[in-house]
């Protein structure tokens, strides 16, 4: 017969992450609820609405670029860590020090001393490792000027133009997805990556959405705070974190 063998087995690494408190504040004089506006009717839950979009733009930020976590004390506020901290498969399109974050450790990605060139190849290479580590690749997410970049990738594509009728042409220059050797991958441009920050501007990400989330603590919420003066003041905030479930078919 044949007996069975056994070999040890590799236990998971788990990640963790900690919550980041997204806040902002309101303050509407009492002059400004009382008098008649134009297009709304309480100026106190338009700013409070208004603010929660500001919110949401912080939450994505801190979910792309912060690049470790932050533990809060009653000097400093405490911070998630974000994409950039996560992805410890290296980074293309980079020279000289460059080193990929480790999230064990809570160790930051060292930036590049310089940045390469981002083209097709770094893209196919990108591509080729998501597949090999178990991930799908599916979405390229990227600054407006990376969008840009990558429409003008030119192995396989033709420029086509679409006439309707009516004497109307429509020259079609983008590449909303890239179909590859492992599938097609939608390219998507993200307004908040048009940041500065490492992580956001100098970034482009291979991702396999299913393996990402986003954790909610406290959703958002106003909290009507004291009275000082002659008006009144909110509190919003929410407070959230990012989920990773793997971070090996991400880049």
């Amino acid at each position: 017969g044949a007996d069975a063998t056994y070999s040890a087995q590799t236990e998971p690494t788990l990640l963790n992450n900690r919550t980041q408190i997204f806040q902002d504040t309101v303050s509407v004089s009492n002059t400004a609820e009382r008098v008649k506006k134009y297009g709304r009717d309480n100026e106190g839950k338009r700013l409070r609405a208004k603010k929660m979009v500001e919110l949401k733009r912080d939450q994505e930020a801190a979910c792309i670029a912060n690049g470790a976590t932050v533990t809060g004390s009653s000097a400093i506020a405490a911070k998630q860590r974000g994409l950039y901290g996560f992805l410890t498969q290296g980074r293309l399109g980079s020279s000289g020090s460059a080193a990929a974050p480790v999230p064990t450790t809570n160790t930051a990605p060292v930036a590049a001393s310089a940045t390469e060139g981002f083209d097709e190849d770094d893209l196919k290479d990108a591509l080729q490792k998501c597949y090999e580590n178990g991930g799908d690749g599916s979405v390229i997410l990227c600054s407006p000027a990376h969008k840009q970049h990558i429409s003008g990738f030119t192995g396989g594509v033709q420029k086509t133009n679409d006439v309707s009728g009516k004497g109307t042409t429509t020259l079609n220059a983008s590449i909303d997805f890239y179909k590859g050797d492992f599938g097609v991958t939608k390219v998507v441009p993200n307004r908040v990556m048009a940041g500065s920050a490492y992580g956001l501007k100098n970034t482009v990400y291979i991702i396999d959405p299913d393996k990402l989330a986003l954790a909610v603590l406290r959703g958002f919420e106003s909290e009507k705070l004291a009275t000082v003066g002659d008006a009144t003041n909110w509190q919003v905030r929410t407070e959230t974190s990012l989920i990773v479930r793997d971070e090996k078919p991400l880049y």
